[in-house]
């Protein structure tokens, strides 16, 4: 037994951002809930950018520039953990020095305090705060490729040209 299936028989061509006004309302949508940074500027973002971006490559661009900032928040956060766990050499010469470790105030956190800890226990809201900066887009937009290439453009337009004149003739012919 066949099931129904879909039928098209209508073809869609949504093209890629044509202007540099559509690309940067593409980026602030797609940036809409992220946290951007005061000096942050999408249009100088997007200037950077080639026509031959897709929709998927902004996508992904806002993407890898959120995990960008995310890696540096983390290791700002490894770093501040790093710095409230007292050296080795600390607690080695206060486990040998009696007097020492009577006189050590007891501590109000476990050790060694870890990310969970403190970020459950001991952050502000500030050390959590995941602020997208114009460092972080370049980052992203250094290492990412476009999904379609110049040429794979001008077939598709040359695609749209013969399909929209198709139509634009079979439109003529059912109105005569």
């Amino acid at each position: 037994m066949k099931s129904p299936g879909n039928r098209f028989d209508r073809m869609l061509y949504l093209g890629v951002p044509d202007s540099k006004e559509a690309q940067t309302d593409v980026v602030c949508a797609l940036t809409r809930k992220f946290r951007l940074h005061p000096m942050l500027s999408l249009p100088q973002v997007v200037s950077k950018c080639p026509f031959n971006f897709t929709g998927a490559d902004f996508y992904a661009l806002c993407s890898d520039a959120m995990l960008v900032a995310m890696s540096r928040q983390a290791e700002q956060i490894d770093k501040m953990i790093g710095e409230l766990i007292p050296p080795p050499a600390f607690l080695v010469s206060l486990s040998h020095n009696a007097a020492l470790l009577n006189q050590a105030q007891p501590s109000a956190h476990p050790y060694p305090i870890t990310p969970h800890y403190y970020l459950s226990e001991m952050a502000l809201e500030r050390d959590v705060q995941v602020l997208v900066t114009q460092h972080d887009f370049d980052l992203a937009l250094s290492q990412l490729k476009p999904s379609v290439t110049e040429s794979e453009m001008q077939h598709y337009a040359h695609i749209e040209k013969l399909f929209s004149s198709d139509a634009a003739s079979r439109m003529r012919a059912d109105v005569e």
